[in-house]
């Protein structure tokens, strides 16, 4: 028997086998070389933690960019969806998102907006 052939480190309180160690740097292998993009000497060149960091802020990217490809299909889809006239009510971004906008969201007023505006230039240009 080979070591570290597809033998079981250890089974949890329920028995069920926990990832052999091939299992284990198999993944660890395709997070680095896949979704990492890294080359070997670089990836062994890292520690673990430090590979578990990298591949934790990709994921937070990721997330970053499909809840921001989300917000812009939303965007269009409310945009197209109010243009048909149809609607009882116009429909919102967050609406379609599903997210509860139950904050004071009143319009800003047009003198409200030029104070705005005007503050933004004047802290600007100190």
């Amino acid at each position: 028997m080979s070591v570290g052939h597809r033998k079981k480190l250890t089974d949890d309180p329920e028995g069920t086998p926990v990832a052999t160690r091939t299992d284990f740097w198999q993944q660890v292998k395709e997070t680095a070389f896949g979704v990492l993009q890294i080359r070997p000497a670089e990836m062994w060149g890292l520690t673990l933690i430090e590979l578990i960091e990298m591949a934790e802020a990709r994921s937070k990217e990721k997330v970053t960019h499909y809840e921001f490809a989300y917000r812009r299909t939303a965007w269009l889809a409310a945009n197209l969806m109010n243009a048909t006239g149809t609607l009882k009510q116009p429909v919102t971004v967050d609406l379609l998102l599903g997210i509860d906008s139950t904050e004071d969201s009143r319009p800003i007023n047009e003198e409200d907006r030029t104070k705005a505006f005007r503050d933004l230039v004047e802290k600007f240009n100190q």
